[in-house]
């Protein structure tokens, strides 16, 4: 593994509470293996109770009283000097991340590095923008409306980004002068653990940013908690649903769901068919297909259905000599997260060989470890589970159409409406499509793919609220109206 140098796991297996790793209030424990060979990786991760996350809470107040005295000055120059460390250190922790999430290390300096540096040099542009309205006095009352921080907020992160993820949310807080408490994975939480102590390092005020480790039960007291003030979840619908009646049913706090999605890319016979081809197929192999925004229903016009379905056949036959050791620099595909995921894809798999033809895979890569071969299914029943659920895993659904009218309904019939990809020359057919499509993100002639600049979230049961953009901003301020009599 040339060039990476791999942190060592039995150093991150305490919670980081105010500024220190500590030892959990909690006697529960759990292990993490690698997912390539199922070898353990390190034992004794905590799963905090009650006590850690109250702890984590108290830390989190205080520190938002130390944060709200800083100007945007010195917030924009802790997020500098954040971005400066990270260029050091970041492919280490990203390294360390890999050896549970089974993310090839391959993605870190072309895609992981960039993403997440980028994301917080974006941010730390917007401390001082946090502009107001002021509205004049012409019924007598001037009206001013100021935008402030909420304070405690909580993250409740997924296993395929962990790192990634945790800045997502973690930039926009800050930079409108909030605190966060993260909550990683239980599959993946050591890379969360070890970038935790470099926001201190930054400059920000300990207590800023804290991790706690541990389960669906944990992620349930941070969605309980009184004095958090909001929470971002991201993962599925059904616990999305949990955090959502959870945070009502204690004290209304916000909520951000970003809960996956079944995503359509619509390939016209008009289209670039060499770039919609390498859109589409890299849309399911990211990651073995452990993407939100994956392409996994693939929608081609008939007349030029058999020259696209074959060529896309080819290519996720041949991607399957991709697999290989994920901490190995040269491999470009890893296995998915752990034996439960893999036999959960399994079992959907070996359920819709009953319900489409199979075409590509649909079994196990080798017998060890938990690789998927990438599966290809083509025109699945309507009702077929394949093509209604969410897989998460590297399993795409091919079916042909022959008119605007017949493919939209066909990709709007889904409960999902986070990501859409449209393949055309047609700017008029395009903007049509993205029109009508029932997704948050609409790509022309692109697919599975976000930008730091722009919103992104859901429609439908993908979730509501928006990440990325300014309009992350707006998730983490409260609007206050001031009304000052002129005439007293």
């Amino acid at each position: 593994m040339e060039g990476y140098i791999v942190m060592i796991p039995k150093d991150f297996i305490k919670l980081y509470l105010n500024g220190e790793f500590v030892d959990s209030k909690s006697k529960e424990k759990f292990s993490l293996r690698n997912p390539k060979d199922n070898t353990l990786v390190v034992e004794g991760i905590p799963i905090a109770d009650s006590e850690d996350v109250d702890l984590a809470v108290e830390h989190a107040d205080e520190a938002f009283k130390a944060y709200s005295k800083f100007t945007a000055g010195q917030k924009t120059q802790c997020f500098h000097k954040l971005a400066a460390i990270l260029e050091e250190q970041l492919i280490d922790i990203l390294t360390l991340d890999s050896l549970t999430s089974g993310n090839p290390v391959s993605i870190i300096p072309t895609r992981e590095k960039d993403y997440i540096k980028n994301t917080i040099l974006y941010y730390s542009g917007w401390t001082d923008k946090q502009k107001g309205d002021y509205l004049p006095a012409d019924d007598g009352f001037t009206k001013i409306v100021r935008h402030e921080p909420l304070g405690v907020c909580a993250a409740i992160n997924p296993f395929n980004a962990p790192v990634a993820t945790m800045i997502i949310k973690a930039a926009p807080a800050l930079a409108t002068g909030n605190v966060m408490i993260v909550k990683p994975s239980e599959k993946t939480p050591l890379g969360t653990l070890a970038i935790a102590p470099l926001f201190e390092q930054a400059g920000f005020p300990k207590g800023c940013i804290q991790v706690i480790t541990g389960n669906g039960q944990t992620g349930a007291l941070l969605s309980n908690h009184m004095k958090i003030r909001k929470i971002s979840f991201t993962g599925s619908v059904s616990t999305g649903k949990k955090v959502q009646a959870a945070a009502a049913q204690s004290n209304l706090k916000r909520v951000t769901l970003e809960l996956g999605g079944k995503s359509p890319a619509v390939v016209f016979e008009d289209c670039n068919l060499d770039n919609a081809i390498n859109w589409t197929v890299h849309a399911i192999l990211a990651r073995s297909g452990q993407v939100c925004v994956a392409a996994t229903r693939v929608y081609v016009q008939k007349s030029i259905s058999k020259k696209f379905i074959d060529r896309y056949i080819e290519r996720m036959k041949a991607a399957a000599s991709d697999f290989g050791d994920p901490q190995d620099s040269s491999v470009k595909m890893g296995p998915l997260v752990d034996t439960d995921q893999l036999r959960r894809v399994k079992a959907m798999v070996d359920r819709g060989k009953g319900e489409a033809e199979l075409v590509v895979g649909g079994v196990q890569h080798g017998e060890t470890g938990c690789y998927m071969e990438p599966t290809v299914f083509l025109n699945p029943k309507v009702n077929a589970e394949i093509y209604q659920k969410e897989i998460f895993g590297p399993v795409s659904v091919l079916k042909t159409f022959e008119t605007e009218e017949e493919v939209l309904k066909m990709a709007n019939d889904t409960e999902y409406g986070l990501m859409s990809g449209v393949f055309t020359r047609d700017i008029s057919r395009a903007l049509r499509m993205s029109a009508g499509l029932e997704t948050g993100v609409v790509g022309v002639n692109c697919v599975s793919y976000m930008n730091a600049q722009v919103p992104f979230g859901g429609m439908k049961q993908s979730g509501h609220g928006r990440e990325f953009g300014e309009y992350a901003l707006r998730a983490y301020t409260e609007p206050k109206t001031i009304l000052i009599n002129m005439n007293a």
